[in-house]
């Protein structure tokens, strides 16, 4: 590592620690109102968007609650797939889930689809959109993971599958507002959100990203 990567891995490392603990402290109505509000504004974002297919996450401990997200989607007969980690290679595979009944305790004890569900090829059945978890975000698109690399790796194999053909598929982060920071470290190998949903509303980042703003 150079000096500039141990300083950021720091500085990441702080912020996840700062981050997890203030989430932490939500009370639990609140973060299922908050949440119930973000879910809304994402979901009216996608009946606008025309969305058909979607990765979504199952939340785990104060994350925000993705149920009532996922919950519209189905009724809006869209597909949803759910991430299920394979440890030992450091993937993720994408599955079709259609109930809460498909799912089981997996990695780091996460709700994912059953190992002996149907694994959606990536390249046949590239999600329109992405949700993705974090611990903070900032608002030129930065994210803030858990450290593992899941999703920077899944961004990486979709970017090397790509088709060509249809649209690029947006990456979107779903947050707290209190989870909003003026600066997140990122790393060369990082992937900025296209999008940021909080309780306020949708920030858009495509537009500040095609001209280098």
């Amino acid at each position: 590592m150079t000096v500039r990567s141990d300083r950021t891995a720091e500085w990441k490392r702080e912020l996840r620690a700062a981050a997890a603990a203030a989430r932490g402290k939500l009370p639990e109505d609140q973060r299922e109102q908050l949440s119930s509000l973000v879910c809304r504004h994402a979901a009216e974002w996608m009946a606008g968007y025309g969305v058909n297919t979607l990765l979504a996450y199952v939340p785990f401990r104060s994350e925000l609650d993705t149920r009532p997200l996922i919950g519209s989607a189905w009724a809006a007969g869209c597909t949803v797939l759910l991430p299920r980690v394979i440890q030992a290679t450091g993937m993720m595979s994408l599955h079709p889930v259609h109930s809460w009944k498909e799912l089981v305790p997996g990695a780091y004890g996460i709700l994912e689809p059953a190992a002996d569900s149907a694994v959606m090829q990536v390249p046949l059945h590239r999600p329109e959109l992405i949700f993705a978890p974090g611990l903070a975000f900032d608002r030129r698109g930065g994210r803030l993971g858990y450290g593992g690399g899941y999703y920077d790796r899944l961004r990486a194999s979709l970017e090397t599958e790509a088709s060509g053909s249809g649209r690029d598929t947006l990456w979107i982060g779903l947050s707290f507002g209190q989870q909003v920071i003026e600066e997140v470290p990122m790393d060369d190998h990082d992937a900025c959100m296209d999008l940021l949903i909080t309780e306020d509303g949708v920030m858009d980042f495509r537009e500040e990203r095609r001209h280098g703003i």
